[in-house]
């Protein structure tokens, strides 16, 4: 009888411990990540998730496009002003318009300055700038990159002759500098050559300068400069750089009546010769 007790004492202890096993086992299997299926899987962080595709997405998008791409210059002959970028950003290389950005400032403040006369026009509408406005667009450095800070001195400093030759072909009354980098990058060029008129070297103040591009039969372009319209210049404010639109808005003015009067004079000139 006593044996028969040890018997079924052992038995229910053998089986105990078997299931006991058993569980822990099948709750390790529930927590173990190796057993659980990816669609069932949460992340505790969706959010992040998020974020990372979106970035994996742009980042796709913007491998469509060479970083080498370069904008076509929009440019002509007889233009009141000639805007110079420092070089295209991403989403100008994607679209192939200047100033393309989301949050560049450029076309808001061309619109409120005057310069189109009040007309509304965005990057998709840079190529009629020159017809319509007698404005121009070009830049400094072709390369695009996310920031002008990727680019190095040089490459500003390489793309200044080229810059300088267009000038004097095209001999628009302002060459406007958009970003102060690419005024510097001009300013260091033309301190050993003749392409101004001034050894001055007076404190740098944003806003028309004392340098002038000589053209061949004597004229000249003035020389003007202002921050980068990107909205990642947060030294810079919207408001500030309106207010240099509007400046240069003034002087393209003071150029148009110029015109005007060199017009009536050769005008008379002409009708005195025919008496």
């Amino acid at each position: 009888m006593a044996e028969e007790l040890d018997n079924d004492f052992k038995n229910f202890i053998e089986r105990f411990t078997y299931m006991k096993s058993t569980n822990i086992e099948k709750e390790r299997n529930v927590l173990s990540p190796k057993t659980r299926s990816k669609a069932t899987r949460k992340d505790p962080y969706p959010q992040q998730i998020k974020k990372r595709e979106s970035l994996k997405l742009s980042i796709s998008k913007v491998s469509q496009y060479p970083l080498d791409h370069a904008l076509p210059d929009i440019i002509d002959h007889n233009l009141l002003v000639l805007f110079v970028g420092i070089n295209p950003g991403i989403r100008s290389a994607q679209t192939g318009h200047h100033f393309a950005g989301p949050t560049n400032h450029f076309y808001p403040c061309l619109v409120e300055s005057g310069l189109t006369n009040s007309e509304v026009v965005n990057y998709e509408n840079d190529a009629e700038l020159p017809k319509k406005f007698r404005i121009g667009l070009i830049n400094v450095c072709s390369r695009t990159s996310r920031s002008s800070a990727d680019l190095n001195k040089n490459e500003m400093m390489d793309g200044i002759p080229s810059l300088i030759n267009k000038v004097k072909l095209y001999k628009p009354k302002i060459l406007s500098f958009v970003g102060k980098c690419a005024y510097e990058a001009y300013e260091k060029s033309s301190k050993d050559s003749n392409i101004n008129n001034s050894n001055k070297s007076l404190p740098f103040k944003f806003g028309l300068q004392s340098k002038k591009i000589f053209w061949t039969d004597g004229g000249y372009t003035k020389i003007s400069a202002m921050p980068s319209t990107s909205g990642r210049v947060s030294h810079y404010q919207k408001d500030y750089k309106l207010k240099l639109f509007k400046e240069l808005k003034t002087l393209i003015d003071i150029e148009r009546e110029q015109e005007k009067t060199n017009k009536l004079y050769q005008l008379e000139v002409e009708a005195k010769e025919r008496m």
